[in-house]
């Protein structure tokens, strides 16, 4: 199966200096891919990149092998849907009205919204079973609740490639495993890219993995693979304990102090 989205020798960052340095991996219809690494490697300038919200110093990316650096902003929002780790919550709108600003990048300038948006945010309401919420204030939503709002909101979008940053964040653990399953689940028709930092949650709903330290990529492939005893040390600096399930080869990550 051919990528959707690839990057490669992608360097970015701010005001000329590099944060991001020669990353390349591919990503292919169905993946859920982990950036994962220590605070302040780089992971959300990179996310910011193949959103196209920054221009690489050098690299580009691709969706389906068109460099994103030739569309538009509107044709950029229609493959790719970027959901930023602090996003709050608007006075004045509805969870409805929330999720329709997803249909924005297909919307002429001061059109209406058509059937066809309303039916696409309603079928992104109930892929995140929250249709029953459709009409209260986003105000008066909890944190999981509101993510599921974002994400039904990235959904209506219609994007080939799904784009969070720290998703489970400040939310409990039970809603942090909710988010999770219902990302394991959308993945089937897209790709999925987000950013974590727990490792043992990553490697159990994510089937690839990229670690990034200093803004350079240390490895890339099967969680199991790249979340080696080495690997850990050499992005965190820290000992750890490697306990993998020889059944299913999934892995529990002991730090060692």
């Amino acid at each position: 199966m051919s990528g959707i989205l690839h990057v490669e020798n992608l360097t970015c960052g701010y005001d000329g200096k590099p944060v991001v340095k020669d990353v390349n991996f591919e990503v292919k219809l169905g993946d859920f891919v982990a950036i994962v690494g220590p605070n302040g490697c780089g992971k959300t300038t990179l996310l910011r990149a193949i959103a196209g919200l920054i221009d690489p110093h050098a690299g580009q990316i691709k969706v389906r092998k068109v460099p994103i650096k030739k569309m538009s902003r509107k044709e950029i929002a229609r493959r790719i849907a970027f959901i930023p780790q602090m996003m709050e919550p608007v006075q004045g709108f509805t969870v409805e009205d929330l999720v329709l600003m997803g249909r924005t990048p297909y919307m002429d300038r001061f059109a209406f919204e058509t059937d066809d948006d309303y039916d696409i945010s309603k079928w992104a309401l109930e892929e995140l079973k929250i249709e029953e919420m459709a009409h209260i204030p986003v105000t008066q939503l909890s944190g999981g609740e509101f993510q599921r709002v974002a994400i039904a909101r990235a959904l209506a979008q219609e994007p080939q490639v799904l784009l969070l940053d720290e998703p489970t964040s400040h939310l409990d653990l039970r809603f942090q495993i909710k988010i999770l399953r219902l990302l394991r689940k959308i993945r089937r028709t897209r790709s999925i890219i987000a950013t974590f930092h727990d490792l043992t949650l990553a490697s159990k709903f994510c089937q690839k993995m990229v670690l990034i330290k200093n803004g350079e990529m240390i490895a890339a492939g099967k969680p199991h693979d790249v979340l080696t005893k080495e690997n850990i040390w050499k992005a965190f600096r820290i000992k750890a304990e490697v306990k993998t399930n020889p059944r299913n080869k999934r892995s529990r990550y002991i730090m060692i102090p």
